[in-house]
């Protein structure tokens, strides 16, 4: 691995990897949405960031939830691995989290979680080429490592007949991710706020809608980075498609994304693609990404459970 991916790597290792499917796992985004569609539901996701480049990022994680009556609010389980330049950098992290919701009134519900994580980040330098022996001289010595770290989420959500909205800080007491405790290996706090709201336009008999609007907005921010999406999603009966654009707030970078999908009471799957996802001065033969997932409801708990159905994305 050349220099470039070398930089990229060391410069990435303390942030979160993005997402583009933001609805797809929202358990990821905030966990104050665990249970909020009712259903018994495991999701399975991947995403492959520069696939132009010699070892791109990948990621992978999976996710169940479902909502408890007898907890009055929902909870999920999420597992995530990040892989950073072909594994020299590994991170794995598990994700217990409990919601509890609170209807207000027939058309306001509100929801706060909690989220305990564990982590393990390994370094593995085999492999890695540095800068100074392509120029023939070898005076670098990189040493392995792995370190265990708790961590720590919270997050509130409220739902108002079509709209939705919410916020979310995830590492909250920033824990260390290599052995010293140098600041810049620190994880830093991640603050994410999300709006959207689902506009029906037509609909046939018994109230079944067939075609509905969902405009959404998702800001980030993670140390000095943040990160601006807004995006309008299309929802014809089962398929999906949708088309966000993705920058920071002084417009230096911009990135159109593209996503289709499909979707019934059993099954649900979406793929996205991100166009031109970073900086042109880094010269990467695709700087896009592709991102799938997928989604399995494998038990209808509406039936046996006094929960009613929140209006929010369902991928």
């Amino acid at each position: 691995m050349l220099g470039l991916a070398f930089t990229a790597v060391f410069a990435a290792c303390a942030q979160d990897p993005a997402f583009s499917q933001f609805y797809a796992n929202p358990l990821m985004m905030n966990p104050a949405m665990a249970g909020v569609e009712g259903p018994v539901k495991m999701y399975l996701g991947y995403r492959n960031q520069w696939p132009g480049a010699t070892d791109p990022y990948a990621t992978y994680h999976a996710s169940y939830e479902q909502f408890v009556d007898p907890l009055q609010g929902g909870i999920g389980i999420h597992v995530i691995n990040d892989r950073q330049g072909a594994g020299i950098f590994n991170t794995l992290s598990l994700d217990a989290i409990y919601a509890y919701h609170l209807r207000v009134t027939s058309d306001l519900m509100v929801t706060g979680g909690f989220q305990a994580s564990v982590g393990q980040r390994n370094m593995n330098p085999d492999g890695l080429v540095l800068p100074d022996e392509l120029a023939g001289v070898s005076s670098t010595t990189l040493v392995g490592y792995s370190r265990v770290y708790p961590d720590f989420s919270v997050g509130f959500g409220g739902f108002y007949k079509n709209f939705y909205g919410g916020v979310a800080t995830h590492h909250l007491l920033q824990p260390y991710t290599a052995l010293s405790e140098d600041p810049n290996t620190r994880l830093s706090r991640k603050y994410t706020a999300h709006v959207g709201a689902i506009i029906p336009i037509y609909e046939k008999r018994l109230g079944r809608e067939v075609l509905q609007l969902s405009p959404n907005l998702v800001f980030l921010q993670q140390d000095i980075y943040q990160q601006l999406n807004y995006g309008l999603e299309v929802l014809y009966n089962t398929i999906i498609g949708g088309i966000w654009f993705r920058q920071d707030l002084l417009f230096s970078y911009g990135t159109l994304i593209f996503s289709v999908g499909y979707g019934n009471d059993q099954f649900r799957i979406r793929y996205s693609y991100d166009s031109k996802l970073s900086q042109p001065d880094l010269h990467i033969p695709s700087l896009g990404a592709h991102e799938i997932s997928m989604v399995i409801i494998f038990e209808n708990l509406y039936k046996s459970t006094k929960h009613r159905a929140i209006k929010c994305p369902k991928i």
